[in-house]
């Protein structure tokens, strides 16, 4: 089934030109898109206006291009991975898991000391490294409970929440995230570990 295009339009409509996305988490989803999709399937969201450039994994990309590779993504993906969610999830535990190895593992080693807590203190600074929009608010609601707000991020919820659930696999923690969104752009995450 293809993706939600009328929802995708509504969340382009939310980009600012100077809404950006370092490259790496571009080739992490076309990486993504090759190893579950196939040649083909990289080469139909490769056509796609934007999405066609070589991308270098330190420069910034319009947002609005991020979006139009994960409801591509999702077009392409549905059949191996299931929902047009189940594709955003995986698309965010790709880049998750992309990250948190190389140079991202300070994030997870160092500040984080292997504590979801630490780490999940840390996402507004993580993430105004990699994308240049929106806002991100940590609360300790509990010695293993957490909300975090996003406020101007207009990525689709579950490809957070698999950010958030990849970060706990990660830190060998088992968990639960779930997300309350309030407009296309505003969404608590609520994330437990045990």
């Amino acid at each position: 089934m293809p993706s939600n295009k009328t929802e995708f339009a509504a969340r382009v409509a939310l980009t600012k030109p100077s809404d950006g996305v370092r490259g790496i988490f571009f080739r992490v989803v076309f990486e993504l898109i090759e190893k579950r999709g196939g040649p083909d399937a990289l080469r139909r969201v490769r056509s796609t206006e934007g999405l066609s450039k070589e991308m270098k994994d330190l420069r910034t990309y319009p947002a609005s291009d991020y979006l139009a590779l994960l409801y591509n993504a999702a077009d392409v993906l549905e059949p191996k991975l299931g929902s047009e969610d189940q594709v955003f999830n995986a698309c965010g535990r790709a880049c998750l898991h992309s990250f948190s190895g190389g140079m991202g593992q300070i994030v997870f080693g160092i500040l984080g000391k292997g504590h979801p807590q630490r780490l999940f203190a840390q996402t507004s600074g993580a993430f105004s490294t990699v994308v240049t929009y929106g806002k991100r608010e940590h609360t300790a609601t509990g010695p293993n409970t957490c909300l975090i707000r996003y406020r101007g991020d207009m990525q689709p919820p579950a490809y957070h929440v698999g950010i958030f659930e990849a970060a706990l696999d990660t830190l060998g923690m088992q968990g639960l995230v779930t997300a309350q969104p309030h407009q296309l752009d505003s969404v608590d995450y609520h994330i437990s570990w045990n």
